[in-house]
């Protein structure tokens, strides 16, 4: 055994190897995982589940719901645009001082559009008669004919031949505009550094995309932060029914069976349509497949009721009284939820109407940021 120190040596090693992708490993990427804070909120996710949220954990895993059920968001890419969502302070008012109108033009940011979009042609822009005595107008115009000049040169060097049905003005003029979508990040931040060093308001924008957020199952992918409330971790592995990752914050359109809120109450019918699904999923969508979870309604009245109760399912039907079991159940399942952006996992920002600015002051040329 002249080589049995060095195949035990060898062994060791290759076990110290295992131990150290296998469990090492893994706990530094995820041992110090910690809820994370909900932007201008004091919320954190995930938050702690409520007692009777935790014990309708319980319910969830004793019924068996993770076998028909994943709770698990899945995200086929990850693509990027750029988003302007404002002409910033640079821009010029070209229309009439104490006119009371405003046409708010920033001519450095049609130029870095027409730079991000060969697509676009440029429609003209005059100095107005009014701004003539304006130093500061008559300069950016002076710059912007000079940018004008040296864009062509560029089209024309490159082959690009620019339209005229559509342009950068246009563009513009209709805040919040998508500039670019569904790109690379690279493209993605370019233009958006091109729109910012013009002045104006420019963000990157992020498109999560995939079958299940298609369908509204999810704003993103589901990561490990989203679990680390649970002990164990159901995520289910088939999927009989749909997704519930999400199944807290859903909208009713996206539902197996789209229904719609017929109150501003929206939480207690969230909760009602979801006990009316236990009680028996085919009043809600005639083709489901689950089964009816009946045993954990009462049809003669409790000595201990719940807000809400009796449950009525159905007109014609007697109303059913939930026990315990089954408000637990929808608790959990309220608790669900996957719209929170997340280091790891950011949720696309939504474009907002923009805001009407009021004209600038009479006799003056001040922009309006």
């Amino acid at each position: 055994m002249r080589y049995g120190p060095i195949i035990g040596a060898g062994a060791l090693f290759s076990l110290a190897c295992s131990w150290a992708a296998l469990v090492m490993a893994p706990q530094l990427q995820l041992g110090d995982l910690s809820p994370a804070p909900i932007p201008n909120t004091p919320d954190f996710h995930p938050a702690a589940r409520p007692g009777l949220a935790a014990q309708g954990a319980e319910v969830y895993r004793s019924l068996g719901c993770y076998q028909c059920h994943t709770r698990a968001v899945r995200q086929d890419q990850l693509l990027f645009g750029a988003r302007l969502n404002g002409v910033g302070p640079k821009a010029i008012n070209l229309q009439p001082a104490g006119s009371g109108k405003t046409n708010l033009v920033n001519l450095k940011l049609l130029i870095a559009l027409a730079k991000a979009r060969p697509d676009l042609g440029i429609a003209k822009v005059e100095l107005p008669p009014t701004l003539a005595a304006d130093t500061n107008a008559v300069a950016a115009f002076g710059q912007f004919t000079t940018h004008l000049t040296l864009l062509k040169h560029s089209d024309d060097k490159a082959g690009i031949v620019r339209t005229n049905s559509a342009t950068v003005n246009d563009l513009a003029g209709k805040l919040p505009a998508e500039i670019l979508v569904k790109v690379g990040p690279d493209e993605a931040e370019r233009v958006v550094k091109l729109l910012s060093d013009s002045g104006a308001k420019a963000e990157l924008v992020i498109y999560n995309l995939g079958p299940d957020i298609a369908r509204g199952w999810g704003a993103r992918r589901s990561v490990a932060r989203d679990y680390l409330n649970d002990s164990p971790v159901l995520l289910g592995s088939v999927r009989v029914g749909p997704d519930l990752a999400s199944i807290g914050t859903r909208a009713p359109e996206k539902f197996a069976a789209p229904w719609k809120f017929a109150t501003t109450n929206t939480a207690t019918e969230l909760e009602h349509h979801l006990l009316v699904h236990l009680y028996n999923p085919r009043l809600l969508a005639p083709a489901s497949t689950c089964p009816s979870a009946s045993y954990l309604f009462d049809k003669v009245k409790p000595e201990v009721r719940y807000a809400g109760e009796p449950l009525v399912v159905a007109k014609e039907s007697p109303p059913v009284f939930p026990k315990h079991n089954a408000h637990a159940l929808v608790a959990y399942l309220l608790t669900q939820r996957n719209d929170v952006s997340l280091p790891e996992a950011p949720v696309p920002s939504v474009a907002k109407p923009a805001t009407v600015k009021p004209a600038a002051p009479a006799g003056t040329n001040a922009p309006s940021n």
